[in-house]
């Protein structure tokens, strides 16, 4: 009992849960969203290449805007820019639900309403990561709410693409953002109940865009457990967060098997991620998260690799559950320790470029992976990737035994 209250000790606070249930149910729109359209491209096109070209084309806006987002949310309102960040989501999921609805949806179309979306995730994601402190009251509790916000995110991504799954089956595609709209709506009012005391630094507040872009990077920079966590999550997501992009062709190709099947297979890496989740939430501690960001490489590399070997939904599903044990084992503790060792007014910047390594990698990855399995075929590149992580995250944990944490901690 004392290690449930423990895993769930920041939903104590009023603001977190506000926060908490709003970010839960939009996630799971969103991951309904986001299989909806790796179904719809393939479907239109047949091509592993083409869809990771539509996910190349969305990466665009997180390197041009993220950086920047940074600089603004250090420098303006927290809370009003949460609120301007939700409605713009629920317009985009407005348009993508109308034109599908009307039957115009085009690959040209679905790659415009792509970048829109990323346009705003440019903002959102270290929006939402660098607001987490103004959300607990004990920054001890930092920690425990960066877990259950990925725990949050775990649980969406088990119910999205299963619900993605059955949808597309049983209702067709539209239906899937239809559902993603509705899911954006709570988070809205949610947020507007938000009670945030965001004190700026006044230095931040006065210094230009790009003087303070300047200062986060070389901050950043400066920082060797910083810049050492950041290159992590860039390699491990170009890396590891292929796996939404390459599944549906996994699941056509190799194991010949429909929609139903793809829901099961992202549950399973959705039960794997929710495990580890709950496991880092109920740690009291940071100490030890270093060997827990190795382990999770190791564990991820044997989900992909078993992924290449197997033609078999069962192994398959094993193998997925792996997958989303190991990747949130080390994308979780990486995201903890930064927050634990950024200075406060640098935090903005700081996740904004935790943004960059996490989401902007991944859809660059998604364009190499799709390239490869075009040519290669898709159980050879899992086995590749599989390999290539086992490769960086032995060399990185090296790299982690030799930096002092302790005293930042």
């Amino acid at each position: 009992m004392h290690t449930l209250t423990s895993a769930f000790r920041a939903l104590q606070y009023r603001n977190f849960r506000l926060f908490f249930p709003g970010v839960a149910i939009s996630q799971i729109g969103l991951w309904i969203q986001n299989v909806a359209i790796s179904w719809l491209v393939y479907d239109m096109t047949k091509s592993p290449l083409t869809m990771g070209t539509v996910m190349f084309f969305n990466a665009i806006p997180l390197f041009v805007l993220t950086p920047f987002a940074g600089v603004i949310i250090d420098k303006f309102n927290r809370h009003k820019l949460l609120i301007i960040v939700q409605i713009l989501f629920a317009i985009q999921a407005f348009l993508i639900t109308l034109i599908t609805f009307l039957g115009i949806i085009q690959i040209w179309n679905i790659i415009l309403l792509g970048i829109f979306l990323n346009c705003i995730a440019a903002i959102d994601v270290p929006l939402r990561q660098s607001t987490f402190v103004c959300l607990v009251d004990d920054s001890k509790d930092l920690g425990n709410a960066i877990s259950l916000n990925s725990t949050c995110f775990n649980v969406a991504r088990l119910l999205g693409p299963a619900i993605a799954g059955l949808l597309i089956a049983h209702a067709g595609v539209k239906v899937c953002f239809l559902v993603n709209f509705v899911c954006i709506l709570p988070i809205i009012f949610l947020v507007k109940m938000l009670n945030i005391k965001d004190v700026k630094c006044e230095h931040v507040k006065n210094e230009g865009i790009l003087e303070g872009l300047k200062e986060g990077f070389e901050y950043a920079a400066k920082t060797p457990q910083i810049s050492t966590l950041l290159l992590y999550l860039a390699v491990f997501s170009f890396i590891g967060m292929t796996y939404p992009m390459l599944m549906p062709i996994y699941t056509s190709e190799v194991l010949a098997e429909n929609a139903d099947t793809l829901g099961f297979l992202m549950a399973a890496a959705g039960i794997g991620a929710l495990v580890s989740s709950l496991f880092l939430a109920a740690k009291t501690s940071l100490i030890g998260l270093r060997r827990v960001l190795f382990a999770g490489a190791v564990v991820f590399s044997i989900g992909f690799v078993t992924l290449g070997l197997t033609h078999t939904k069962i192994i398959s599903i094993i193998a997925m559950f792996m997958v989303g044990l190991g990747m949130t084992s080390s994308i979780t503790p990486d995201n903890t320790l930064t927050q634990a060792i950024v200075d406060d007014d640098k935090r903005g910047r700081v996740m904004s470029l935790n943004a960059i390594c996490y989401v902007g990698t991944t859809s660059i990855s998604s364009f190499v992976a799709g390239s490869i399995a075009e040519f290669i075929g898709i159980s050879n590149t899992f086995i590749l990737l599989g390999a290539a992580m086992l490769f960086f995250g032995a060399l990185f944990g090296w790299r982690f035994s030799r930096l002092n944490f302790e005293s930042k901690l």
